[in-house]
């Protein structure tokens, strides 16, 4: 049988519930990438749908701003809020993103710095009050604002990159 982890004394059950299914992003990611032509990864196939070069920027850069918010510091890259915050629509120029290798690379370091921040936080962080903030009228915490951020919003974006495999004509991820 599995030995438990045992909660830290930073570690809280709010924290728990969003660190381990933050991290399995940076596998699910993997899945949905890894075998997309570096050629097409910047590519909107001549639809609307996000590309995956912007799939990947756009959730690595609201995670960092979930550390942000949550009172970590970060260090955003120069230009992320240009390309990637909500509202700029997706380039159908691939010399703005970067390249493929160095997109995964990107975003898995992200996820993984922001997870690690998120398990440092204790039941304060979370617990304290979303008031003024975006998504306040939803989620009353800032723990519920980065549920939100960290397990709601990378997935719905993951699953346009498997949209956007179907419309490349490629099969499921494996």
């Amino acid at each position: 049988m599995e030995k438990e982890r045992s909660m830290t004394s930073t570690t809280s059950s709010t924290t728990e519930a969003i660190v381990g299914p933050t991290r399995f992003m940076i596998g699910l990611a993997g899945m949905l990438v890894n075998d997309i032509d570096e050629a097409k990864f910047a590519d909107r196939l001549g639809t609307s749908i996000n590309h995956p070069a912007f799939v990947l920027g756009h959730c690595a850069y609201y995670a960092g701003s979930c550390m942000q918010m949550l009172g970590g510091e970060i260090e955003l890259g120069e230009g992320e809020e240009k390309l990637y915050e909500m509202g700029v629509e997706c380039s159908d120029d691939a010399s703005l993103y970067p390249a493929k290798a160095d997109a995964i690379a990107a975003f898995n370091e992200r996820i993984n710095t922001v997870a690690d921040f998120v398990e440092s936080c204790d039941e304060s962080v979370m617990a304290r009050s979303s008031e003024g903030k975006w998504f306040a009228e939803h989620f009353p915490t800032m723990g519920g604002g980065a549920a939100f951020m960290l397990v709601g919003h990378i997935p719905f974006h993951l699953g346009q990159i498997s949209s956007w495999r179907r419309v490349a004509g490629m099969g499921q991820a494996m």
